[in-house]
């Protein structure tokens, strides 16, 4: 078998996405993720905004930003231009607070896109602060693609699972309202005048 062949019939293996909603021109849909009870989410609209723009508010700045949805605490623990750790804590309705340490890495494609991943670097995490639970499974992208009549596509992947007792039903819709959310906040401020260096 050709490696070709057999990449396809890797990707094959996957499960399909399902639209389950679609709200304010953002379609949802989901797919499940194998050993995890939290099915994977992918949010895509389309939007006015530059590439460029729209890469760099989804890569940020790494320090706390009061609009970002949940946050309570944020670090800087590694910097680089293009790739950047954080050690962030979060609260949510339902669930306990809990923490993470995140590697988010921006890359410029030759046919004009720009991808934002991140996941999860614990082992760039303190000690577990009393009181909170770890976020162990989190992991996507932000992609960004040029598209026809100045509409670029915005597409935002998400796999993130609270851990802890919660059972899944109870968080997704949570988890689709705050990935409604980051898309409308990424799009809004890619459109608008560009921040000071420091916010």
């Amino acid at each position: 078998m050709t490696v070709s062949f057999i990449v396809t019939l890797l990707l094959s293996t996957e499960p399909a996405f399902e639209v389950v909603e679609k709200v304010d021109g953002i379609t949802i849909e989901s797919r499940p993720v194998e050993g995890s009870s939290v099915v994977e989410l992918r949010l895509t609209t389309t939007t006015t905004a530059s590439i460029d723009r729209l890469c760099d508010e989804a890569f940020g700045k790494g320090t706390l930003d009061p609009e970002e949805p949940n946050l309570k605490a944020r670090t800087i623990v590694e910097s680089k231009p293009d790739e950047r750790v954080t050690y962030d804590q979060v609260s949510a309705p339902v669930v306990s607070d809990r923490d993470y340490a995140v590697r988010a890495t921006r890359k410029h494609l030759p046919d004009g896109s720009c991808v934002m991943r991140f996941e999860a670097a614990n082992d760039k995490a303190p000690p577990l602060p009393k009181g909170f639970v770890r976020i162990t499974k989190l992991k996507g992208e932000y992609r960004f693609e040029p598209g026809a009549g100045g509409q670029n596509k915005m597409t935002y992947l998400i796999h993130s699972d609270p851990g802890g007792s919660v059972p899944a039903f109870v968080v997704e819709g949570t988890r689709r309202k705050l990935g409604i959310k980051w898309v409308k906040l990424i799009s809004s401020r890619a459109l608008a005048p560009p921040r000071d260096a420091g916010t």
